[in-house]
């Protein structure tokens, strides 16, 4: 057993806003869906989407993406 599968940032060059990951993979087992987590920032809140996994990587991407610019343009 190795690594899982890569996760993905959400950034604009210079701050990350979002990061995408797989639950499970590698030593972890299975993949059994993809989550995407937040720091919280002056402009962005804590989110932690661990307890309603997406099916794939590009629809946790889609909604980091929808919650990060919602929030930078609500700012």
């Amino acid at each position: 057993m190795g690594a899982g599968p890569r996760g993905s940032y959400l950034h604009d060059g210079e701050k990350t806003y979002a990061i995408v990951d797989s639950l499970g993979g590698g030593w972890r087992g299975p993949v059994t869906g993809w989550y995407w987590y937040t720091s919280s920032s002056d402009k962005i809140p804590r989110m932690n989407t661990s307890n309603a996994p997406c099916k794939t990587p590009e629809e946790a991407k889609e909604q980091a993406k929808e919650f990060v610019v919602k929030h930078l343009e609500s700012k």
